[in-house]
């Protein structure tokens, strides 16, 4: 329908087009058009009244017959790393689920002779999580896996795959990487969050940083950082870090005492503005569940699906067979496909946190400074 609207468009503009003004409207117009014709559902997907199927018209050089073609393999993107730094979680079914944090008890008073103990007390918190589905589907015209003898629309289903393990790593880095979560880290102030590049300097502070930190009633907290995350570009100066006897950065050879102390991980989303490279700590999230990431029982990652058939094989004589998917719809031939995922965090601190569960487990740097 969109290829109609635009021909359309191209002949009443080439019709009018000693007329400015006029073209100028007719491009409003059929802007307009495309635009409702673009619009999606709550839910994500195209009605499907407006669903336009994928034809071989719309690959040209794939389908132009040549002697020789060939199909380049898909890239290989980088994935995030964020299911070693992350806290799991499962839910039953889409409704909120709701967590509970207790302090720790009271630290013990003297209790003199014949003398009743003080009573003690702990205080509760409570959030939530939940999940949502994601998805993106796809419609190809039949004649087009008739024709693919390269093979080619095997990589696109694959592409799909790929497409939602992207979506789920750039979702789970915005849970922590974005403005309100880094200003609430500012706001709970210097063991928190600091300002400094990737050196070693930088990195012993913010370790005491995670060391010295308290609980609401002054107890030390005995957690330590166990991964370094960063973007993929500090991913050289991060090794040398880390992995070199010496302080790298000091003409003096001191003993590096961060060495083999963190492990690296990699978040290709964390969104730099260079010079300015943020970086976070993360303690193991059986230790403290910095960000959780949620799933539904039974739904563990990306799933593929195609369209049920509707069009059925039948005998001469009555008999029906199995449907075919590849087969496509029985009024126009078209194939559906949709990737999906369900995933979520927690979304009762939107407005704050956004999807860290608890900041203990996390330490932020701006990267803004030396």
């Amino acid at each position: 329908m969109r290829r109609i609207m635009r021909m359309i468009e191209e002949f009443a503009r080439e019709a009018n087009k000693t007329d400015n003004t006029r073209c100028a409207q007719i491009h409003e117009a059929y802007t307009h058009l495309d635009n409702l014709l673009g619009r999606v559902d709550g839910r994500g997907s195209m009605p499907s009244s407006l669903r336009e199927a994928m034809v071989v018209g719309d690959f040209p050089l794939y389908f132009a017959r040549t002697i020789s073609r060939a199909v380049y393999a898909r890239y290989n993107y980088k994935r995030g790393e964020w299911r070693d730094y992350t806290f799991a979680e499962q839910v039953p079914d889409y409704s909120d689920a709701k967590r509970y944090r207790f302090t720790e008890f009271d630290t013990l008073e003297l209790r003199r002779e014949k003398e009743e103990a003080y009573p003690g007390y702990i205080d509760e918190t409570e959030l939530t999580i939940a999940v949502e589905d994601y998805a993106k589907q796809v419609d190809f015209s039949n004649r087009i896996f008739v024709n693919d003898d390269l093979g080619a629309f095997n990589n696109i289903v694959m592409k799909m795959g790929d497409s939602a393990r992207r979506f789920e790593d750039f979702y789970v880095s915005a849970l922590y990487d974005n403005g309100l979560t880094q200003a609430a880290l500012i706001a709970l102030g210097a063991n928190y969050f600091g300002t400094g590049r990737l050196t070693t300097a930088n990195l012993a502070i913010a370790w005491n940083a995670f060391a010295t930190r308290v609980d609401a009633r002054g107890n030390n907290i005995q957690v330590i950082p166990t991964y370094l995350v960063i973007p993929p570009i500090l991913g050289l100066t991060a090794s040398q870090i880390l992995m070199s006897e010496k302080v790298a950065e000091l003409a003096t050879n001191g003993i590096n005492p961060l060495r083999g102390r963190l492990q690296i991980r990699e978040d290709p989303y964390i969104t730099i503005a260079v010079p300015d490279v943020p970086w976070y700590l993360f303690a193991a999230p059986a230790d403290v569940p910095g960000v959780s990431v949620v799933r539904m029982s039974g739904r563990p990652g990306p799933r593929l699906y195609a369209k049920a058939p509707d069009k059925i094989p039948m005998t001469e004589s009555g008999g029906l067979g199995a449907g075919n998917w590849r087969d496509g719809s029985y009024l126009t031939g078209d194939i559906e496909l949709m990737v999906e995922t369900t995933i979520g965090a927690r979304n009762d601190d939107a407005a704050v946190l956004v999807g860290v569960t608890d900041p203990n487990g996390i330490y932020y740097s701006s990267g803004t400074t030396a």
